[in-house]
């Protein structure tokens, strides 16, 4: 019995090549696709671990004292650190010169003395435990000394034994020649040479599990501030870029599939449609509604498990070529050491057969349950009697869904809540209007038929009339064409709006060409007033001037108050980065307000007010006197008030460094010497507003392409998989073209009918696809109101593709089908 049902089902394939070819193409194109880019995202993660770990190896933080200081690292400040809690092993490392003698050089070399720990063998990249007058260098110094492993090199009086060599170290961070000797050997060394017994140059450190190391860098540089600590991190940039891009991924993955499966479906649909009589005939004969589904299913599983197989082989063979191309528009490059994750990617395709699966089983389980004379009834449907549920739950979404959008927007955005509505609403928004598309489509077709009459003649008419009875059997054809539609819009309304969004932000949070940061928020340890020192003393810097973290306080009017957040800065410093002018010299008692501040409360210049505090002690707001407005601003909108550093009363342990503007007019020269301040100030993060402009776009163009790259594979698949199904339509429907070329109709009528119906499914599919479209961006943008940018050039070009494609493709076929011979015609089988 399993045998004839699977070589029943396989016959029905032998009979329906162009469907089933044309549902495998759209599911290995989708399946290769979403492989490749997922593996991108995964690898171009790894490469950025394997790059930190080559770089630092297993170590979090290096600490030591900036070169030129005459402190030292001795065993009290080691045994320090041995106590911190969150510190899990250390690792001391001495630095020093010391010259080695051959038959043909004597020169100094950098040489480092390390323990035979994983932190130090990490780090450095040696396998074997160093021993007493044993020494390690790199392969380049070897070949150049002409010595190899086993060999005896003489240094500092002494005779070393060569017991392994390491890879040029260029790319580590690493002085390219290096000598590699034990701890305590080169601590003797540095003894006796200059008379002092260190314990350490530096001191690397791993952190214990869930430590965060910035804090755990801030906390060291409390108890000592001359220390220089190095954090073994990834680029934030690209660790950013990476995880955004992987999120972006996995939504393009998860509508690409949505797309394919609605193709596929419409497909199978068409194919269920076409034998529904044979099924028929074989549920009168015996068959049973199992086996009926058995032979379904086993023909959707072909489908999928055929075209996700060889969508995973031509991922493997594009591998190399797609991947060239991601690394090109991210310039970013995977590790050469990163090959094709094979477990990984069979992970992925078969999570994508089970989605395009899952979809399969709804037409699956409809040819189960219907009785063979119901089975005859259905397929030749003409009204919309079996809508009656569809309208009472199609308006039941929409209804919960305005009812959810109203409600979010009464939930605080600080909650989270009110961006799970608006998602929530955008869900049941669309589901709403797929569900009730069908019921109103056929009603208003008979509408317009008469009127459409009027205008374009008998034939429109007729090809709508025609239509009509086919709207429920195309259903899926029309809602795939709009599904794609619909992630067109969204997606180029979504990445132009924050596009444009990016660079209004970046304009508001870059007042001066560069701006540091402390990464560490209210947690900050910097002294304000000493890093404007530091960075004012490289030369090319003209001003700075730092802004706190925000605080709270009350202005006070009448009986009331009204709460506004407030930052600290140097007033006067801001004034000469022309923040604002016209402040008075004596800065007591005088703030500078926001102009969304002052308009908001109808405050200007010159404006005098009581300010105050809340008082945990008295439990109500204590006013702290009266202020005159010095100015307002327009660069500044973090903070609504800004306060001069020497008001003490607003100074609290909340209002700690945040920021610092620094004006310079060759930002991109002073980014590297400000690079050179982490050391000192390890918390900073430095951005100047040129290159977070130029990354904000590269991220843009990144996204879009790849964007433009998914749309386009749907383009492919949907255009091959919808015309096939409305190329199986038409021939479905050749018996009633036939009738009608002998009432009335001419060929070139025949052409007229069909070219309007073809052309009546794409622009309904379009159409729809547009306004749903442009109604969930509008949805999803209440989350953070603002203006919407709409790309027409994409929605155009993609429509323009599929109405001409349209013309190519069944211009040629209604021709055809116009000469064919009328008593023929008659005859066929209209399924």
């Amino acid at each position: 019995m399993k045998k004839n049902i699977v070589g029943l089902s396989l016959r029905f394939f032998s009979t329906n090549k162009f469907i089933t070819l044309t549902s495998i193409i759209g599911v290995i194109l989708s399946v290769s696709l979403i492989i490749s880019m997922t593996l991108f995202a995964f690898n171009a993660k790894q490469t950025l671990k394997d790059e930190v770990s080559k770089m630092y190896g297993e170590m979090d933080l290096s600490v030591g004292y900036e070169n030129g200081s005459q402190k030292i690292i001795d065993k009290h400040f080691v045994e320090n650190l041995h106590r911190n809690k969150n510190i899990e092993q250390i690792s001391s490392v001495l630095v020093s010169q010391i010259k080695l003698g051959t038959s043909d050089s004597k020169a100094s070399f950098y040489t480092v003395g390390v323990n035979n720990d994983n932190l130090s063998k990490s780090r450095y990249h040696f396998t074997r435990n160093i021993k007493k007058n044993e020494l390690i260098v790199n392969k380049g110094l070897a070949e150049s000394l002409g010595v190899k492993v086993g060999d005896h090199l003489q240094s500092e009086g002494k005779d070393f034994k060569l017991v392994e060599t390491i890879e040029d170290l260029n790319s580590t961070g690493i002085a390219p020649n290096i000598l590699l000797i034990s701890h305590d050997t080169l601590q003797n060394i540095i003894a006796k040479k200059f008379g002092k017994n260190i314990e350490a140059t530096y001191i690397l450190i791993k952190a214990k599990n869930g430590t965060d190391k910035l804090s755990l860098a801030n906390e060291i540089k409390k108890k000592e501030k001359d220390l220089r600590i190095d954090i073994a991190e990834e680029d934030p940039f690209l660790r950013s870029n990476i995880e955004s891009l992987s999120i972006f991924i996995v939504v393009l993955s998860f509508l690409t599939m949505i797309v394919t499966s609605l193709l596929i479906v419409s497909n199978f649909e068409m194919f269920l449609y076409k034998y529904k009589n044979q099924f028929a005939i074989m549920r009168s004969i015996g068959a049973t509604g199992r086996q009926l589904f058995s032979i379904v299913l086993l023909q959707s599983f072909f489908i999928t498990s055929i075209g996700s197989i060889l969508g995973l082989g031509f991922a493997m063979f594009s591998n190399q070529y797609l991947w060239g191309w991601l690394e090109k528009i991210f310039s970013f490059n995977v590790s050469s050491g990163v090959t094709f994750n094979f477990k990984l990617a069979v992970l992925i395709m078969l999570i994508c057969m089970t989605i395009i699966q899952l979809f399969l089983l709804s037409p699956t389980m409809k040819i189960t349950k219907i009785l063979p004379l119901k089975v005859i009834q259905e397929n030749e449907e003409i009204n919309f009697r079996t809508y009656k549920y569809n309208k009472f739950i199609g308006k039941s979404f929409v209804i919960l869904s305005v009812i959810t959008i109203l409600f979010g927007k009464f939930i605080p955005k600080e909650d989270g809540g009110q961006v799970f509505c608006l998602l929530l609403a955008s869900i049941l928004l669309l589901t709403g209007i797929f569900v009730l598309f069908p019921v109103y489509l056929g009603p208003l077709l008979m509408f317009l038929a008469p009127i459409i009459k009027k205008i374009s003649g008998v034939n429109s008419y007729v090809a709508i009339k025609n239509v009509i009875p086919q709207v429920k059997k195309n259903t899926f054809v029309i809602l795939t064409i709009s599904t794609m539609m619909i992630i067109t819009v969204f997606g180029s309304v979504m990445l132009n709006t924050i596009q444009k969004n990016e660079e209004n932000a970046l304009k508001e949070q870059f007042p001066t060409s560069v701006v540091l940061t402390s990464r560490l928020g209210d947690k900050s340890s910097i002294n304000a007033i000493e890093l404007e020192k530091e960075i004012e003393a490289i030369n090319g810097i003209e001003y700075t001037s730092s802004i706190s973290t925000q605080s709270s306080g009350e202005l006070m009017n009448g009986n009331g108050s009204i709460t506004f957040d407030y930052s600290l800065s140097d007033l006067g410093r801001m004034q000469k980065l022309g923040i604002f002018t016209g402040l008075p010299d004596d800065k007591k008692n005088i703030i500078v307000i926001s102009e969304d501040f002052a308009g908001k409360h109808s405050l200007k210049i010159g404006d005098t007010v009581e300010l105050g505090k809340y008082s945990d002690t008295d439990q109500k707001i204590i006013s702290t006197g009266k202020y005159k407005i010095g100015a307002i601003t327009n660069r500044l909108k973090d903070s609504d008030v800004y306060m001069d550093w020497k008001e003490i009363k607003y100074r609290t342990d909340a209002t700690v460094f945040s920021k610092l503007l620094v004006q310079t007019d060759h930002a991109k020269q002073m980014i590297g010497k400000l690079e050179k301040m982490k050391g000192q100030f390890p918390e900073i993060q430095i951005n100047s507003y040129k290159e977070s402009l130029k990354k904000s776009k590269d991220m843009f163009y990144q996204r879009w392409s790849i964007f433009i790259v998914v749309i386009s594979v749907m383009l492919i698949s949907i255009t091959i998989g919808v015309f096939s199904s409305l190329i199986n339509n038409i021939n479905s429907k050749r018996r009633e073209f036939a009738i009608l070329r002998t009432i009335s109709l001419s060929k070139r009528g025949i052409i007229n009918v069909i070219l309007t119906q073809i052309l009546l499914y794409l622009f309904i599919g379009l159409l729809l696809g547009v306004l749903s479209g442009a109604l969930l961006a509008v949805v999803i943008s209440l989350i953070d109101p603002g203006k919407i940018y709409i790309n027409f050039s994409i929605i155009g070009l993609i429509s323009g593709f599929m109405l001409l494609m349209g013309l190519i493709i069944f211009l040629p076929l209604a021709a055809k089908l116009g000469n064919k011979k009328i008593t023929l015609e008659l005859t066929q089988d209209n399924k």
